[in-house]
């Protein structure tokens, strides 16, 4: 089974490379979430509470800055993968790594997670995921725009050629230009 173009890595890269890329962007979410929510409420401990939704918002905040920031330059550099970078990778590294290190270091507060995410509709965690994703989306793109502002169309060219592979290339950057 093949696959999907959107889902391959870039060229020339290896899979440890992969590999430590993706393990890199969980250690700067941890960094920017533990770090922000120290700096804010002076202590990460704060963070044991699943009902500390208000802290668990901030570290998000700041974690999905740092993650989607780290992305961003593992993009210019062509380590990851194109789509991977820009949405899957910390997408999941922001939604999902959080709760998992709060339960690691903390334990579960079983009750307060069931309370929180059980119901016909789960408005608290969505509207925590989308306050989490929508400064890290932006800082991707803040950062690329600035790569793209200082890059010149030959050398983007270049870039495009030597870090996308073909198969993806042809599909979605040569097509555009026709």
């Amino acid at each position: 089974m093949k696959i999907p173009l959107g889902l391959a890595a870039f060229d020339h890269q290896s899979r440890l490379a992969h590999v430590l890329t993706v393990l890199g962007g969980l250690l700067v979410f941890w960094l920017g979430y533990f770090g922000a929510v120290a700096v804010v409420y002076g202590d990460p401990s704060v963070l044991g509470l699943e009902s500390s939704i208000d802290e668990q918002r901030v570290g998000g905040a700041v974690g999905a800055v740092f993650v989607w920031s780290y992305f961003a330059l593992a993009f210019v550099r062509g380590y990851g993968g194109p789509v991977l970078n820009a949405f899957a990778y910390p997408l999941v590294i922001a939604a999902v790594t959080p709760h998992l290190a709060r339960w690691a270091l903390f334990g579960v507060d079983t009750a307060a997670v069931v309370s929180r995410f059980v119901g016909l509709f789960v408005l608290e965690p969505l509207v925590t995921t989308v306050l989490v994703v929508a400064p890290g989306a932006s800082a991707f793109l803040l950062w690329l725009s600035l790569w793209a502002a200082r890059v010149g169309d030959a050398e983007r060219r270049e870039w495009e050629r030597y870090h996308l592979s073909d198969a993806f290339y042809e599909e979605f950057v040569a097509g555009e230009r026709e």
